[in-house]
């Protein structure tokens, strides 16, 4: 007689889903921040993986997990290491996690893999089940720089989730690379890398959600009204939740705003020209887009502003040449 087929693994069991944008993780205050940012985004992460504890949700962290991807210092990777275990958090890997835009063994990011106490999502594609009460959930991810998927059926699923770390273009932030569509078979999408809460959108059966960073890194009027917050999503809720993390008054982090810096001009949050920058540092010139090459092909000759630029750039090459 034939012996039974072995039983197919049980999904995971939770109430919920519980997501983290961009924690940005340093042992250094970053930008304008006067406080001690370790200690501050430390208790961040505290908070929001005790709430997942308490209330059974399975915790994600959408990208950019560390700040800088390497050289943290082993203190900073053991209280990670410490504050994870318990509850081995999925992790999206992020822009910033990665050296020269590769994820590489040298990144503190595979010192966390490595030690058991995240799941890392490195890789295109679907992810897992996971049982959300009576629902049988399929997660699917897009890491930084991976392809977006066109659509997901699933037999084996109700639902479908994706997570992604991309530059998507929601209706208040018009310079993302990727426009926004419906994707047959995938409810709900929900994007890291945009620091900036954007509003839900809604396109046939997809729902498009970017939670923002759970840091302040940036000292601005919009950082300035930003209350840090992380996004809670149970069967039967229309879209994500926000619950505010507690944080710290704006003035008691940053350095005070002066009055030629209240208004918001147009196109600052999240600054195509900021983030082009932002990965070209980060990729440095390993693929051929040097910096003199990056400005001629971004700024604008009848630009003010890029015209100050356009100077310092040039001032910073005659003094390098002199030296």
């Amino acid at each position: 007689m034939p012996e039974p087929s072995p039983a197919l693994p049980q999904p995971a069991r939770y109430a919920g889903l519980l997501f983290i944008g961009d924690p940005h993780v340093a042992a250094s205050p970053p930008g304008y921040r006067l406080d001690d940012y370790r200690q501050t985004i430390l208790a961040k992460l505290a908070f929001c993986l005790e709430l997942a504890g308490r209330a059974d949700y399975l915790p994600i962290i959408l990208g950019d997990l560390f700040h800088l991807p390497r050289n943290n210092p082993n203190h900073l990777l053991v209280d990670l290491m410490e504050l994870f275990r318990p509850y081995r958090p999925w992790v999206l890997v992020g822009n910033h996690d990665k050296h020269e835009a590769r994820l590489t063994r040298d990144v503190s990011l595979a010192v966390l893999d490595a030690a058991g106490v995240i799941r890392l999502l490195a890789e295109p594609g679907p992810v897992a089940l996971v049982r959300l009460g009576q629902l049988v959930v399929r997660i699917g991810a897009s890491p930084d720089w991976t392809p977006l998927p066109t659509g997901w059926e699933d037999a084996d699923a109700d639902m479908v989730i994706w997570l992604t770390h991309h530059d998507l273009r929601f209706p208040d932030y018009e310079g993302g690379r990727f426009a926004l569509k419906e994707l047959p078979g995938i409810a709900l999408v929900v994007n890291g890398h945009l620091h900036t809460p954007k509003p839900p959108l809604r396109l046939g059966q997809t729902l498009w959600y970017n939670p923002g960073s759970i840091s302040r890194l940036t000292r601005s009027p919009l950082t300035q009204t930003r209350q840090p917050a992380v996004s809670v999503w149970r069967p039967g809720m229309a879209e994500p939740e926000a619950v505010i993390i507690p944080h710290r008054p704006f003035a008691e982090v940053f350095v005070p705003l002066g009055e030629d810096e209240m208004t918001i001009p147009a196109g600052l949050d999240e600054s195509m020209f900021i983030k082009g920058l932002e990965n070209l540092m980060m990729r440095k010139t390993q693929e051929g887009l040097g910096l003199k090459a990056f400005l001629e092909a971004n700024l604008n000759p009848q630009d003010e502003v890029d015209n100050i630029i356009w100077e310092l750039y040039l001032e910073v090459m005659d003094a390098e040449t002199q030296s």
